[in-house]
């Protein structure tokens, strides 16, 4: 064993910091999301009911807000809530540990593929200070865990275990939507790619495409037939009316509109521009050194997806990939998963998204280290570490210090200290008590930190019509009215937890964001 630690030691020690960057201050920060609170409190449902907050028994999809999420990630925390209790320490368990594990799966992978360790080891160590990766890796996401399985297939594939990989592809797609693009589209590069191993050992192939078909069969009828397609309806690229809306607009302008303009103006053409346009723009420099996503919850301030300083390397490592022979292999993995990886979130209207396209950072981030590989002058070396350094610990800054002051909004801060607060207040149990619906899906947030009883959910729940995206949200629920607060309409003697709405009174109790600004004002109406 104390051979193994000499000979691996740089190895354990990229694990280690990948490990502990992802599990610092993870059971408070960032604050625990939506998102999380329903896939927490749903296993928690199940292990006390065997049914999920709906009442639905042990479903593959979740409805949940109407959004149907898939069941992966619930199925894969039951055992650490069984264990560890309804917390979000044990929400977050199960991607704190695959995501750390891809750091060491990413190793053996790159190592498997090019046979070159030093470009395995440093691929590794991009991938354990990666902002993108760290990102979501320190919270329930479930995009993360699916990348995880995609990781695991792909290892597995090179290794001609190909049961096992058909096994991990199609487990992904029971955890995130996007890898139901993804994971397919990478197995037939990969099939086109390697199809003379493919041929010489088509026996082999058998009982795993035979295992793959017949484990898509669930989700896939689940899919169809539980509401599965109610998400794509709703952040799909269709949802976008703008192409409908820039179509008609351009029709109006013509006199006498005929053929050509109906084919020149088509919805259908501008529909394809716009994904075009999404496409492309996961490959936009602001969006991957300078700025980031556009949504708040997947980005920290002034960064980007990748550290501006690997700008160059990453040309540098493409241009090699590509000119240099003795990468071909590596080439036929990466050059297809580069332009693989986009299109998920392309068919979305929120584009470019660091979320659903979170597995283009694993192609990026291993030709960028074949990039720094190229460089082999020792001061140059030397100059490029330091300055990742900086790199790194300008991220962590901006990540734990600037990020909760500056866009205290992302996160649902203030909903735990609220439950807190509300179990030690001597109101009556049957006290209407009013909570603003300003920030995302309250409902949930309370449920998990009240620990409500499943059976009472399950009893009482009810969501209001979807929006224009096909959310859903849940308005009552035993004594806590979700809503937008307005004082006057509020019966006398509740409990009005507000936001920033304008109140007549002074509140007696507030709790604060990060950043000190007033995440709730809390009031008892007279």
């Amino acid at each position: 064993m104390l051979t193994t630690i000499k000979k691996n030691y740089l190895l354990i020690l990229v694990l280690l910091l990948a490990f502990f960057v992802r599990a610092y201050k993870i059971t408070s920060y960032p604050a625990l999301n939506a998102d999380e609170a329903a896939l927490g409190y749903n296993a928690y449902s199940l292990i006390k009911t065997g049914h999920d907050e709906h009442g639905h028994s042990w479903p593959l999809h979740f409805k949940s807000f109407g959004d149907y999420k898939p069941g992966g990630y619930v199925y894969l925390a039951l055992p650490f809530i069984a264990t560890l209790g309804l917390n979000p320490l044990a929400v977050r368990l199960p991607n704190l540990i695959l995501s750390t594990f891809s750091v060491f799966i990413l190793y053996r992978l790159i190592l498997l593929v090019s046979k070159n360790k030093k470009l395995a080891l440093l691929s590794a160590l991009l991938l354990a200070i990666s902002p993108w990766h760290i990102h979501f890796s320190r919270g329930a996401w479930e995009s993360s865990a699916a990348l995880s399985f995609i990781l695991f297939a792909v290892y597995y594939f090179y290794r001609q275990k190909f049961s096992l990989s058909i096994v991990f592809f199609v487990l992904s797609t029971y955890i995130y939507h996007s890898a139901r693009i993804i994971s397919p589209l990478l197995l037939l590069s990969l099939f086109i790619t390697n199809y003379k191993l493919l041929i010489t050992n088509y026996k082999k192939l058998l009982l795993p495409l035979f295992i793959g078909v017949f484990l898509t069969i669930p989700i896939a009828l689940s899919f169809l037939h539980s509401g599965g397609t109610a998400r794509l309806g709703g952040v799909g690229i269709t949802a976008d009316p703008g192409p409908l809306s820039r179509s008609e607009e351009l029709l109006n302008q013509h006199a006498n509109v005929r053929l050509i303009n109906r084919a020149m103006h088509n919805k259908k053409v501008l529909y394809l521009i716009s994904w075009a346009e999404k496409y492309f723009s996961h490959f936009d420099l602001n969006f991957l050194f300078v700025n980031g996503d556009e949504v708040p919850r997947s980005k920290v301030p002034d960064m980007g997806q990748l550290y501006l300083l690997e700008l160059p390397f990453l040309l540098l490592g493409l241009i090699t990939l590509i000119r240099k022979p003795r990468y071909h292999q590596l080439k036929t993995l990466l050059l297809p998963w580069l332009f693989i990886a986009p299109l998920a979130s392309s068919l979305t209207f929120q584009a470019p998204s660091a979320l659903r396209a979170l597995s283009l950072s694993i192609p990026l981030i291993v030709i960028t280290a074949l990039g720094l590989l190229q460089v082999t002058n020792y001061k140059l070396q030397i100059t490029i570490i330091l300055f990742y350094l900086f790199s790194f610990f300008y991220y962590l800054n901006a990540y734990f210090i600037h990020y909760p002051k500056r866009l205290p909004l992302a996160w649902p801060y203030g909903f735990k200290e609220l439950s807190l607060f509300l179990k030690q207040y001597p109101y009556p149990p049957t006290q209407p008590i009013y909570i603003t619906n300003k920030y995302d899906q309250p409902y949930i947030l309370m449920t998990l930190f009240d620990q409500t009883s499943p059976q009472q959910v399950q009893s009482q729940i009810k969501l209001t019509p979807p929006d224009q995206y096909g959310f859903s949200t849940v308005a009552t629920l035993g004594h806590y009215h979700f809503q937008k607060i307005d004082w006057d309409t509020i019966p006398s003697g509740s409990l009005v937890v507000a936001s920033d709405e304008t109140i007549p009174n002074t509140p007696f109790y507030t709790i604060d964001f990060p950043n000190g600004q007033k995440a709730f004002k809390i009031y008892l109406k007279p």
